[in-house]
């Protein structure tokens, strides 16, 4: 491993301390060095971000656009905006946009330029006895029943993010009723991503071996799940690395 991407990972630790080593691994070979953004002093990254390619899709067209992703500054440097340095200047190349870990950094970002988009809502629920119209998918045949589900504009990621999500959990759908990314949390199956009829989920969760659910989807009226710059306020934007 060079020195550089060592340094970076050290960074990331120490800012998120107790994430798996398998899906810290898994990142950083997906996505070092092409995506990270780095602050550095005396050769060694004092500030760090993500910058992963996941497009914005309207009836316009694809454009490019970017999720950001574990922006981190060491302790030692904190308070001289090198973070919000990282962030803006990825801003000035494409529409930009993530999940604050808290809400109380909606204010952060709200002070560097990024608004609330993609409303959202939670639902949980018991699950019940799976039927023949369950099966998994791979993370291309998701996009696909993704793609037939998910209202416009919306934020879609690329296969190679969504591998990430093989780690934990995985896609399904039900038939042509709804498409799901998930993750297993104990006998909780928990939907990062829910498309199409809810009415579904009791049974696909009972389907990928959970007890119960709870479940992300789009809201018209609901919470702003993440902030971005030059995104709709309306997008879609729920399969965020949390």
């Amino acid at each position: 491993m060079d020195a550089m991407r060592a340094a970076c990972e050290a960074l990331y630790h120490m800012a998120f301390p107790g994430e798996p080593e398998v899906f810290t691994k898994a990142m950083f070979d997906r996505f070092y060095p092409s995506c990270i953004r780095t602050v550095c002093e005396d050769g060694k990254p004092v500030s760090m971000l993500f910058s992963i390619p996941y497009p914005l899709v309207s009836d316009e067209g694809t454009h490019e656009a970017h999720y950001l992703y574990a922006v981190a500054t060491h302790p030692d440097y904190r308070g001289r905006g090198l973070a919000k340095q990282l962030l803006l200047a990825e801003a000035q190349h494409y529409p930009v946009f993530l999940r604050p870990m808290t809400p109380s950094l909606f204010d952060f970002y709200a002070k560097a330029g990024f608004m609330p988009f993609s409303p959202m809502e939670q639902m949980e629920g018991e699950a019940t006895t799976a039927d023949s119209h369950c099966h998994s998918l791979s993370p291309t045949d998701y996009l696909a029943a993704r793609a037939k589900l998910a209202p416009l504009p919306a934020c879609v990621p690329t296969p190679e993010f969504l591998s990430l999500y093989e780690i934990g959990g995985g896609f399904a759908h039900y038939g042509e009723d709804a498409a799901v990314l998930y993750e297993r949390h104990g006998d909780t199956i928990v939907f990062k991503e829910f498309w199409g009829d809810t009415d579904r989920a009791p049974c696909l969760a009972s389907f990928l071996g959970g007890k119960r659910y709870t479940l992300r989807r789009r809201a018209a009226n609901g919470a702003c799940f993440g902030v971005g710059i030059n995104v709709p306020p309306d997008a879609s934007f729920l399969a965020a690395l949390d």
